[in-house]
């Protein structure tokens, strides 16, 4: 097997036990800038894609070793992101095309080789290659960024109230069940005004309206000294910091909400 070079362009594994083949591939993809890797046997290409990131595999049905199908269903267990295209001497496809699907081969070439048709396959299998890893990068990305969020929300002192643009609560934290005295559950999808005294409801529909139709807002990016409402019906002292994000056609509103019924009076008040 040759060595991998350095270069960032895109490494295909080619494997094939006819010499002629081999040295066809090379000398229709080096000239594309590829870099290439040889093998001939089903049981060294398992190894090698276990050893190495390639990008696209071309791999002959027809190995001395194994059957190509049982090394397709391998490449693509192992890796399911790996593009791996078929080659195959057989006068008909049609005995094979079914089971290849099955297996999970991106593509199947008739020998003898076609150079444009190798090519613009390549071209589609790399680029499809690229996508799943972007997505991929892009879905990891997303979960480290729910846990951190999660492990936040869960953690903070202060409670923590989602909403969405109608007003109704889609995420309450342990803080604000102790605050509020309501679980996650009860909550969930209930009004906002269920945490508010009467003398605000009002109030806060109109501002909801309004920053729905306008994008005004009076409260959003302040922290605001109002009172909240327990389950139990009592009142007390709070402090709440309004922010509000746009996911899709509609934005989202959240609320960190301070207990500061033990400060001292002198300081609630200001």
């Amino acid at each position: 097997m040759s060595n991998l070079s350095a270069s960032s362009s895109s490494t295909i594994l080619l494997v094939d036990d006819e010499p002629d083949i081999l040295r066809s591939l090379q000398l229709i993809l080096k000239p594309e800038g590829y870099n290439i890797d040889v093998t001939s046997t089903g049981a060294s290409a398992l190894e090698a894609i276990k050893e190495h990131s390639y990008d696209a595999v071309l791999l002959d049905v027809g190995l001395p070793d194994m059957d190509g199908l049982l090394v397709l269903k391998k490449m693509t267990e192992y890796r399911p992101d790996l593009p791996v295209i078929i080659l195959t001497s057989f006068t008909s496809l049609e005995s094979v095309i079914g089971p290849l699907e099955d297996q999970g081969a991106f593509a199947y070439l008739h020998k003898p080789i076609n150079r444009s048709e190798i090519t613009t396959t390549i071209r589609h299998a790399l680029k499809a290659h690229s996508m799943a890893k972007k997505i991929e990068q892009t879905h990891h990305s997303l979960m480290e960024s729910e846990n951190r969020f999660q492990a936040v929300f869960q953690s903070a002192t202060d409670a923590i109230v989602l909403a969405n643009h109608t007003g109704r609560i889609m995420a309450w934290n342990p803080a604000a069940e102790l605050m509020f005295g309501y679980t996650a559950d009860e909550v969930f999808g209930q009004p906002l005004t269920i945490i508010m005294p009467p003398r605000y409801r009002a109030a806060h529909s109109q501002g909801l309206d309004r920053v729905n139709k306008t994008g005004e807002t009076k409260m959003i990016g302040k922290t605001v000294p109002l009172h909240g409402l327990r389950k139990n019906g009592q009142e007390f002292p709070i402090e709440i910091s309004l922010n509000s994000w746009t996911t899709g056609a509609h934005p989202s509103y959240s609320g960190f909400i301070r207990d500061i019924s033990r400060r001292p009076p002198t300081e609630v008040n200001t």
